[in-house]
C-alpha cells in the first residue's frame, strides 16, 4: 500500500495560513529588485556576499542576504517603478523618511519623492529606528492628520528625535 502524502486529510483550521503575506511580500521584493545577483551570481559568490552585505549593514547584512537567496531562481526584478513611476498624476501623498532607519535609508524617500513629483510631500523623521509612526508621537499626529483629515504638513517638515519636540512645519 502507498503513503499517504504529508498533510493529506488534515482539517484544522490551525494548519491553514490565515494570508499568504509572507510569501505575497517576498514575490513583490524579488520582482521589486532590478538589481539583486542572479541565481549564478549568489551561487558562485555566496561568500563574498556574505562579507559585503555585512560590512554595508552589520545590523541587517545576514537579513538582506537571506532575501536575495529567497529569490534565487525567481525571475529579474524589474526597471518599471525607476522607469515608469515619476511625475504621476496622483492623489497627494506623505511620505515619512526616518533619518537613522538602518533598514530604508531617508535618500530613498527623497528620491522616491523627486519621481512622483509635486503630489510627494515628505515628512523628515529626525530620529533612530526602521519607522518613525509608533515610536514619534509628532510623526503619529501628522500621519493621522493626514489619514483622518487629509491634512498634509508643508513638505520639508520635520519630527525631532524626542516626540513631538523640535517639531517644525
Amino acid at each position: 500500500a502507498g503513503r499517504e502524502p504529508a498533510g493529506a486529510g488534515l482539517t484544522d483550521e490551525e494548519d491553514i495560513p490565515m494570508d499568504n503575506l509572507p510569501a505575497a511580500l517576498m514575490a513583490v521584493n524579488c520582482a521589486d529588485d532590478p538589481d539583486r545577483p542572479s541565481a549564478a551570481e549568489v551561487s558562485g559568490s555566496l561568500d563574498r556576499l556574505r562579507a559585503r552585505y555585512e560590512e554595508e549593514s552589520p545590523v541587517f547584512g545576514r537579513y538582506r542576504l537571506t532575501q536575495v537567496l529567497m529569490c534565487y531562481g525567481r525571475p529579474r526584478g524589474t526597471d518599471y517603478i525607476r522607469d515608469d513611476v515619476k511625475n504621476l498624476d496622483t492623489a497627494r501623498m506623505l511620505l515619512v523618511g526616518t533619518r537613522g532607519d538602518p533598514a530604508t535609508p531617508y535618500r530613498w524617500t527623497t528620491e522616491t519623492a523627486e519621481r512622483l513629483g509635486s503630489s510627494a510631500v515628505v515628512l523628515d523623521n529626525r530620529d533612530e529606528g526602521h519607522t518613525g509612526y509608533a515610536s514619534s508621537e509628532c510623526v503619529h499626529r501628522k500621519v493621522d492628520d493626514f489619514l483622518l483629515y487629509g491634512s498634509l504638513p508643508p513638505d520639508g517638515s520635520s519630527c525631532g528625535p524626542e516626540d513631538g519636540e523640535g517639531e517644525t512645519g
